[in-house]
């Protein structure tokens, strides 16, 4: 895909349509004959408009390309723009930004197109050469001495009986929180569900929700069939044996409430559920014994669509990586592709038996699994070719016959698992042979359920007697110990970044208010220090004399760094793939490219505010510093464009999440500006705040956008009609905080809730209600000076302006730990220098840059071998203690 791409962006377009064409024909299906069509006669159109023939261009576009403008607007009308310059080659703005625009959207759509078509499934990216220990070792080994790998397997499968949990009835479904790795939902044969907290074997819920509809209608006393969290983990649907269908929303309090329900969403057993996402929408995917696969919206309930062919009950639903289609297979054992643009199914092919077959991809949508019974009732485990619709390697270990369906899961894009013959068999997904059978001690039943948390260091198997069996690697062992002892409340599963509070009777009182409802002191348990021993720090190097860095981010890949000091732009790139404070990074500037500058003239550099925002593919940077805005390309350095002289300058930037091209601009005049920069268009002005707008945030999964401002007001924008939604100000107690300071915003990335940053105030709010549900102010340690949510967004990292650097628990806004200024300050003299700004990196979680008054950017993170901060709680700091 990589390859076709490349082809295309530097114009070899007839060499693009040769190598797609070798891969699908015109008649295969659509969605290969739109490509091929959309590569020759964009090529056509192009290379038209570079020979200066205007008329050909435009007899393509109206003819050949016509078609293409119901499916994507934009690009037809960005390809017309193009034949409004006389010489598109010399026009300064289409040279350098809409020309190579527009290519790069005619890919977009491409992939889009691409990605949507079954037939490409598992070929659009060059498969990865393992080279992991365990596996090489079992490629090697001879199957007869297994045992000598067994001291090696305990580091990579769960084998180890590490708890048990009783049931009051027969555990049927289970599933592990997608982020949360202790927290197990479990559903039973008489419709209870549960949630346990598998690290202290605590029952953290129980809810049936049945009960009170069986003791008005008998005919709905029925099982859990499945149950599944949503990819975030804030809904899980409930499919029932007897028709019924659920959707709950889950807090972060372990409560759960239920959404919407169906008492009929399919006629009969609904036999499988599978969370997707279509057009920026959560959708959920249900198949059933009457024969219908029907997709609902996640939020409301109300039905999407209904798919109509298979010819017998439906067991199984997987979505597909693109999730622009999805499989699904029916007890007769056929197997069909179905689109959602068209409702029909694209493909269909044999499953290697009949029965109740199981579907799923590995965890890195690439490789496709099936397990069910073949014609003679035996079992059958296979990977399945996506490029030849057929059986690519079928697994050995699973021949004897089972009464019941056997139930498989994938671990770490490595590892396969099921249940059978009163064992757990385990195998290599690239070996064909078992690697290791274990029977958990005993007391299995024939077929028994299997469920891998997320990072597959523990393994949930449902065992007689109403039990659950959880199996761990010697990580996951101590995953759960570590848990268990250090959460001061069961139901909260530790950060990836491992927290631990201290309870002692002489516990200082830490000077800081926690909410809601609460003004006083509260007594939050010994405060502690990180230090310097404990952290290993990276002063970046850097060639020029910075200012003080006003502005800082990680790229969205995290192998680079960006800071603004004043108005100039200063990047580092690792070479590897992400940022680590055990290499230095290169301070990067592409040879004959001046560095990226903003405009500065005549501004007063007193009232300036600097700002700037990175687009989601790294490439483009929109940044101000008072003066005029630039576009600039982070590749070449290039300043492509600049726009909107001021007065009034820019304060704040966001680049709308599901278009690169349109960005919000807060103003100094208190107005937004919703500007398309491909355009140069100006589609919208919001207004609503007094004073300055001081912050932006666009939800990803919403039609929102958040803006702060100095007025200490917060709005919600609907940005599909760029009208005001909500507004609230920022206050504690109906007290309004201090205007005039600047406050900050950032989603969390349940896209649920948001943190705003005041200077003397962190608050968590909901998203859907503005309403703030946790805050924290009256620090001792001063003013704050910047504060971001960690990768996971299970902690805030928040610096002071006396130089120290604060970790919020980012569910309760409890501070527990501070990191000594000795860690970053050490290396940079004797002068006094704070952090201004601090960044998290996008997906190590303990992992924070920031930068500070001297000009200086400094990297942080845990110096053990584990990645994880290890608290040394000797020490009571006294900067944060009264």
């Amino acid at each position: 895909m990589r390859y076709f791409e490349e082809m295309m962006l530097s114009g070899n377009w007839y060499e693009a349509e040769k190598y797609f064409s070798s891969f699908t024909k015109t008649d295969d299906n659509s969605h290969s004959n739109d490509v091929i069509l959309l590569v020759v006669n964009c090529g056509k159109f192009l290379k038209a408009l570079d020979r200066k023939d205007h008329a050909t261009a435009e007899e393509i576009l109206k003819k050949d390309l016509k078609e293409f403008k119901d499916m994507n607007e934009d690009l037809f009308n960005e390809m017309a723009l193009l034949l409004t310059s006389d010489d598109t080659r010399k026009h300064p703005f289409l040279s350098d930004y809409i020309f190579k625009s527009a290519r790069k959207n005619v890919v977009l759509e491409m992939k889009r197109m691409i990605e949507a078509n079954a037939f490409f499934d598992g070929k659009l990216n060059f498969h990865n050469i393992e080279t992991e220990r365990l596996r090489c070792l079992t490629n090697q080994i001879d199957p007869d001495q297994t045992h000598i790998l067994l001291p090696t397997v305990h580091n990579y499968l769960p084998m180890t009986l590490a708890q048990t949990l009783n049931f009051s009835s027969s555990p049927i479904s289970m599933n592990f929180h997608p982020t949360k790795h202790t927290l197990l939902l479990v559903g039973t044969s008489i419709g209870d569900i549960t949630l346990w907290d598998v690290s202290s074997g605590k029952r953290l819920l129980a809810k049936n929700y049945m009960k009170s509809k069986v003791s008005v209608d008998k005919e709905l006393c029925a099982s859990v069939k499945r149950i599944l969290w949503s990819p975030d983990g804030t809904f899980f649907g409930v499919a029932y044996s007897k028709h019924v269908l659920q959707v709950y929303s889950y807090s972060e309090s372990n409560d759960i409430y239920l959404q919407w329900e169906w008492i009929y969403a399919h006629m009969g057993g609904i036999n499988d559920l599978a969370f997707s996402s279509y057009e920026n929408q959560l959708l959920l995917i249900t198949c059933g014994d009457d024969k219908k696969i029907k997709v609902w919206d996640v939020d409301t309930g109300n039905k999407q669509f209904t798919f109509r062919g298979h010819n017998a009950p439906v067991s199984s639903v997987c979505p597909t990586s693109s999730n622009q289609h999805f499989f699904s297979v029916s007890v007769d054992g056929k197997i069909k592709a179905w689109e959602y643009k068209t409702f029909v199914a694209q493909s269909n092919f044999e499953a290697p038996g009949i029965g109740h077959t199981k579907m799923a991809y590995s965890a890195d949508n690439k490789r496709l699994f099936l397990c069910g019974t073949d014609e003679g009732r035996k079992t059958f485990l296979v990977e399945w070719s996506q490029c030849k619709d057929s059986v690519r390697r079928t697994y050995h270990g699973l021949q004897a016959s089972s009464s019941s369906a056997v139930q498989f899961d994938i671990a770490n894009n490595q590892f396969l698992a099921a249940g059978h013959d009163h064992k757990i068999k385990f195998w290599d997904m690239d070996n064909v042979e078992p690697l290791i059978t274990i029977d958990a001690e005993g007391g299995l039943p024939e077929t028994p359920s299997i469920c891998f948390n997320r990072k597959g260091t523990l393994l949930a198997v449902v065992a007689n007697e109403n039990r659950i069996k959880i199996l761990a690697t010697n990580y996951g062992i101590g995953l759960l110990q570590t848990t268990n002892k250090h959460s001061a409340d069961a139901s909260r599963e530790i950060s990836e970044t491992v927290r631990k509070y201290t309870d002692t009777k002489d516990a200082e009182d830490v000077a800081v208010l926690v909410s809601p409802g609460v003004n006083v002191k509260e007594k939050v348990g010994k405060f502690l220090e990180i230090k310097n021993t404990q952290c290993q720090s990276l002063r970046l190097h850097n060639p020029v004399e910075p200012d003080e860095i006003s502005r800082l981010i990680y790229t969205n890949k995290g192998d680079a760094v960006l800071a603004l000091a004043s108005n100039v732009h200063l990047l580092w790139r690792w070479l590897g793939d992400e940022a680590t404070t055990k290499v230095q990074p290169s301070f990067t500037q592409p040879q004959d490219a001046l560095p990226m500058i903003n405009d500065v003239d005549g501004i007063n550099h007193e009232v300036a505010v600097p700002c700037f925002a990175l687009s989601k593919n790294d490439s483009y940077l929109v940044s101000a510093s008072g003066g005029m805005i630039s576009l600039f390309n982070t590749l070449t350095f290039q300043n492509l464009v600049t726009f909107m002289p001021p007065p009034p300058a820019a304060t704040c930037i966001a680049f709308q999440p599901q278009d690169n091209n349109i960005v919000a601009i807060g103003k100094h005049d208190s107005t937004i500006i919703i500007f398309n920069c491909q355009r140069q268009k100006v589609l919208a002005k919001l207004e609503g705040h007094t004073k300055r707008v001081t912050g932006l945030a666009f939800c990803k999964t919403k039609n929102v956008l958040i803006s702060s401002g100095a007025d200490t007001q917060v709005f919600a924008w609907n940005f599909e009609r760029w009208k005001k939604w909500k507004s609230t100000f920022l206050q504690v107690g109906g007290k309004k905080l201090e205007s005039l300071s600047d406050t900050h915003i950032q989603f969390h990335q349940d896209q649920l809730h948001f943190l705003a940053v005041h200077k003397n105030f962190l608050g968590i709010y909901e998203a859907d209600t503005l309403n703030c549900v946790k805050w924290a102010q009256g620090f001792l340690s001063g003013p704050i000076s910047s504060a971001t949510f960690s990768a996971d967004c299970q902690i805030v990292y928040t610096s002071f302006q006396n130089g120290m650097i604060v970790i919020f628990d980012a569910l309760e806004l409890i501070p527990f730990c501070q990191i000594s200024p000795n860690t970053y300050l050490h290396s940079f003299g004797s002068h006094f220098s704070y952090p201004l700004v601090i960044a998290a990196h996008p997906k190590k979680s303990a992992q924070f840059a920031i930068g500070l008054s001297s000009g200086e950017v400094c990297v942080i993170e845990p110096s053990n071998p584990t990645g994880q901060w290890d608290f040394d709680d000797s020490k009571v700091p006294d900067s944060l203690v009264e």
